[in-house]
């Protein structure tokens, strides 16, 4: 398997689209055709597989990203008068979960960093707190069925 074929692979399993896997790996115009081979195919299950495995990982690096990145480029891109594309694509807007502008505003929302520290530290807070209510839910139920099951 060539350099190009690898990369057509890792191109497929990035997008999904054998067109953009062509334009990838600079193999225009054969990607229907690479798709057929039992090697190519063979390969990208493996990365599949790869990638599932580092998925966690990959998981755990961008909840560290939304609790911890600098909100400073988003705050830049208030203050900017129609900002290039070239300037857009250069800011780290990675916490940022929602733009909106309305006439001459911009509101920016930001994910929630307390949730991203509850995550990456393991806490399931806000479920382990609702715990006892569901086992006492389910406790009365019980005891519910019992009552109906004595009483016919």
């Amino acid at each position: 398997m060539t350099k190009k074929e690898k990369a057509f692979c890792v191109g497929y399993l990035d997008t999904g689209s054998i067109i953009e896997a062509e334009k990838y790996a600079g193999l225009t115009g054969k990607g229907y055709s690479l798709i057929t081979r039992d090697d190519i195919n063979s390969e990208i299950r493996r990365l599949s597989k790869m990638q599932e495995k580092n998925l966690g990982v990959v998981a755990k690096a961008g909840l560290r990203r939304l609790a911890t990145d600098s909100v400073s480029d988003a705050v830049r891109l208030v203050y900017m008068d129609n900002p290039d594309t070239e300037t857009l694509e250069s800011l780290n807007l990675y916490m940022v979960s929602e733009i909106r502008r309305r006439d001459s505003s911009i509101e920016i929302k930001f994910f929630d960093r307390l949730k991203a520290l509850d995550k990456l530290s393991g806490s399931e807070s806000g479920i382990s707190d609702s715990v006892p209510f569901y086992d006492a839910l389910i406790a009365g139920a019980e005891q519910l069925s019992r009552q109906n099951n004595n009483d016919n």
